[in-house]
């Protein structure tokens, strides 16, 4: 048990998630007391153990206030453990961002991780084993877990996108193969059994994030291609579940709440992640909190690969209007496919490097999160993505890596 003291003039509810998060992290039990009697005291004064600079927990803050290693810094300009933690943490810099893109996100390279180059460093995790040490508690040291997801955008895009893509190169009997998928209501991109079953073999398991609006928005940007009430897909959501594979809502770009398209579930879903990651924050986060969601999977670059908060754990984020946790648990994403098609536009080779280069570095102390849709497991269009997903596969099951579900992650990481 560490006792935690905190001085008056320190922001105290910001103090105590961050030091219960930190316990989480660590697996400690602690306890914050009236004095500072055998007390690890917290404050702005430099008599503390942990000191904090004035301008703890302000997201006015900009990403210039960090140092040249990526730190905040206390009042005698040391590395402010805390305050850099509590800003990274919740994505501080995300808070008054007034240089969104074309679908109103966050850019990248808006962010520090592109300013510093340090997407791919768990900042917040070497901020909390600095914490350890003051406490005298052993850091986090255990291995890393995987959580692989598919978000199912289109199942009928197929015989298009890669009915084009063959016809180029003169394979009308491929494309005659999937004009009769189509006729027997069986797209190529209802694959949601192949997914499973290759899955599987490599003692895995994913979920399968599903659209509940449908319909083309505008020129950029589309819902779902297939009605999520039909026959075919609910056969298909309810075979998920059936082998012991975990669903999810995703949110679309209707006008729509969350909480309104949950109603078009069926059920409560565990979590979500939003389509095309087009979220700002807090709004979102209150959104999933309004929808009495337990998870969302949404907080990730779709520019680039890595830690979009600097950190590689599920974590509950910090409601700054009500000085809280929220009750749902955050799964950051890190490794998306059209992350490399579409933004990087790089070959599968560089793709495989950078993504496996990324896992080599965190090889503790992470849950990874993986996107890889649906229509990435036909190997026309997208050709060479279905040998990277098996790649990776084989990376986790050959490193002895375990993936995750929601429900484990919501039963390790809450701290609500």
């Amino acid at each position: 048990m560490i006792n935690f003291f905190i001085h008056g003039d320190t922001p105290r509810q910001e103090i105590e998630f961050l030091l219960k998060t930190w316990a989480k992290n660590t697996n400690t039990s602690i306890e914050f007391v009236t004095n500072d009697q055998h007390a690890v005291t917290v404050g702005r004064d430099a008599s503390a153990i942990l000191t904090l600079s004035k301008n703890f927990a302000s997201t006015t803050l900009n990403n210039n206030s960090l140092n040249s290693h990526s730190f905040l810094e206390d009042n005698a300009g040391k590395a402010d453990f805390l305050a850099t933690a509590f800003y990274m943490l919740n994505s501080c810099q995300e808070y008054n961002d007034n240089n969104p893109d074309e679908l109103g996100r966050f850019r990248f390279k808006s962010s520090y991780q592109f300013q510093f180059n340090n997407a791919s460093q768990n900042i917040v995790q070497q901020c909390f084993d600095e914490i350890s040490k003051v406490c005298n508690v052993p850091p986090r040291n255990e291995k890393t877990r995987f959580f692989l997801t598919h978000d199912i955008d289109s199942v009928n895009g197929a015989i298009i996108e890669d009915g084009f893509n063959v016809l180029k190169k003169g394979r009308i009997d491929l494309f005659l193969k999937m004009l009769f998928h189509v006729a027997i209501q069986k797209p190529d991109w209802l694959n949601m059994d192949k997914i499973m079953a290759l899955e599987s073999e490599y003692d895995c398991k994913s979920v399968f994030y599903w659209l509940v609006n449908q319909g083309r928005i505008n020129k950029r940007e589309a819902n779902a291609d297939y009605a999520f009430s039909s026959t075919a897909i609910q056969e298909a959501f309810q075979l998920v579940e059936a082998n012991g594979f975990e669903n999810g809502i995703h949110k679309s770009i209707s006008p729509e709440t969350l909480t309104d398209e949950t109603q078009k579930f069926g059920k409560l879903p565990v979590g979500n992640r939003y389509h095309y990651l087009k979220f700002n924050l807090p709004d979102m986060y209150n959104r999933v909190e309004q929808a009495k969601l337990k998870l969302d999977a949404s907080l990730g670059f779709a520019e680039a690969p890595g830690f979009r908060n600097s950190y590689g754990l599920p974590f509950n984020p910090f409601n700054m209007e009500k000085q809280e946790a929220f009750s749902f648990v955050e799964v950051p994403l890190h490794v998306m496919d059209r992350t490399f098609f579409q933004y990087k536009r790089c070959n599968v080779q560089d793709a495989e490097k950078e993504i496996i280069d990324f896992f080599e570095k965190n090889r503790k102390n992470c849950v990874l999160s993986v996107l890889w849709h649906n229509n990435f497991f036909t190997d026309y269009k997208f050709k060479g993505y279905l040998d990277l997903y098996k790649k990776i596969l084989g990376y986790i099951k050959e490193n002895d890596f375990k993936t995750i579900t929601q429900e484990e992650i919501i039963h390790h990481y809450s701290i609500a």
